[in-house]
């Protein structure tokens, strides 16, 4: 069970314009790769935005403690960490500076003890207006920061900013993700007038990701309709209790013309985690056949057959658990990276990650992301390039420029996972 550290940093922004200022550029030519590369104890913060009225927006934020440096000064008897948050926020439509702040604290603890680090940030907003958001976090301590630019979509009172998601315990959801049973809460905009909302849920049983060379012709229409649709009541404090149910996705909103609005999932057990031998089977498509597909889904005995399959292309037990630790790790981090309306496993990102493994170059902005395997500008190395697609129930849904180009490097990577080797 990780602790969780309640940082509330509460900061009114004065509203100041600066003539002629804009915001910083966020580097869209740096190598990123590292936010991919789990064990790097890269700080990575993880926000959410709420516009709790017509004035004033919440940013939350969460940190991860494993991932920031405590050390111990000479006579102390206590670890500490050193954090400076920084921010800008610019009017999108005149890209004037609206306020910049530096906010810093000191976090005691150590780096054994797991916990969250969560903090909110008051800002002064106008209904109408979209900003963006520039927030760089420092690990003073280590020295190394991170930068993120963040929308700030004041243009409605529907959109998914203008509703808070909170679990049982009444805390901020960071990842809308769910089991059955949970109960959650939804706290809208205090200036939204709607005394309900409308939910529809859908299935997310959907197709996997085709592989990288697969053509225009090769991809599968899909129907994404909801199964079920329902009209749901906010109390006198604007607040919706719903308990989450079976697997799919849920999908809130308040207009009739809009799709608009927050989004649940409820995968499976555990998620992000694989644990079970049928949740096992499904990313095994990218390595098998037709046939031996059929057969592990079509088996009684779903671990025996798991285990059957990867002990048959290890020939060894051994090797076998070497390579089961090591494919389900990176479908455990694709889930935790790529995840949208889809598992993260089933996305374009989530199958180049688990069979071609970490890219070594990340470059990545608001539109786009490019990956390279290999060495920069090398003729032998790999590019693959992911455009960023809008969708009403997720931010982090990308599609692959697909290409007959990468046919054979996807045969040898395959291939190489079913001869027992890690690519």
């Amino acid at each position: 069970m990780k602790l969780k550290s309640k940082l509330i940093i509460i900061l009114s922004i004065i509203a100041t314009a600066y003539g002629c200022s804009s915001s910083k550029n966020t580097g869209a030519n740096k190598n990123v790769a590292g936010i991919y590369m789990p064990g790097l104890n890269l700080i990575n913060p993880i926000y959410k935005i709420f516009h709790k009225n017509d004035t004033l927006t919440d940013l939350h934020f969460r940190l991860n403690s494993e991932n920031i440096l405590y050390t111990k000064k000479r006579g102390d008897t206590t670890f500490s960490a050193n954090i400076m948050i920084k921010y800008e926020i610019v009017n999108q439509e005149t890209k004037i500076l609206i306020d910049s702040a530096s906010i810093f604290f000191t976090d005691y603890g150590n780096n054994k003890q797991k916990k969250f680090l969560d903090g909110l940030i008051n800002l002064k907003t106008v209904s109408g207006k979209n900003y963006d958001l520039v927030i760089t976090v420092n690990d003073l301590t280590r020295d190394h920061y991170i930068k993120k630019r963040l929308t700030v979509n004041r243009s409605d009172i529907y959109n998914p900013q203008n509703y808070l998601i909170l679990d049982s315990n009444y805390s901020v959801v960071f990842k809308n993700h769910f089991n059955s049973n949970d109960k959650v809460y939804i706290k809208k905009n205090e200036s939204n007038p709607a005394k309900s909302i409308t939910l529809k849920f859908y299935s997310t049983d959907l197709p996997i990701a085709k592989p990288p060379f697969a053509t225009e012709t090769d991809n599968e229409t899909t129907s994404f309709s909801p199964q079920l649709t329902s009209q749901l009541n906010f109390d006198s404090t604007n607040t919706l209790t719903y308990i989450v149910k079976e697997k799919g996705l849920y999908h809130f909103h308040s207009l009739e013309n809009s799709s608009s609005g927050p989004t649940l999932f409820n995968f499976q057990e555990h998620f992000p985690k694989v644990q079970s031998p049928e949740n096992m089977i499904g990313p095994m498509r990218y390595i098998s056949t037709k046939k031996e597909y059929a057969l592990l889904t079509e088996s009684e005995n779903k671990k025996n057959a798991v285990d059957k399959h990867w002990v048959n292309v290890a020939e060894s037990n051994e090797r076998a658990r070497t390579l089961i630790r090591e494919y389900y790790t990176r479908v455990e981090n694709a889930n935790n990276y790529f995840t949208s309306y889809l598992e993260g496993w089933k996305t374009d990102r989530g199958i180049i990650y688990i069979i071609y493994g970490t890219p070594n170059v990340v470059y990545k902005n608001k539109d786009y992301e490019n990956w390279i395997y290999g060495e920069e500008n090398n003729m032998m190395s790999i590019s693959f390039v992911f455009h960023k697609v809008s969708n009403p129930v997720s931010n982090n849904d990308y599609s692959l420029s697909r290409s007959p180009i990468f046919k054979s490097s996807w045969f040898r990577a395959v291939d190489s996972w079913r001869n027992g080797r890690i690519y």
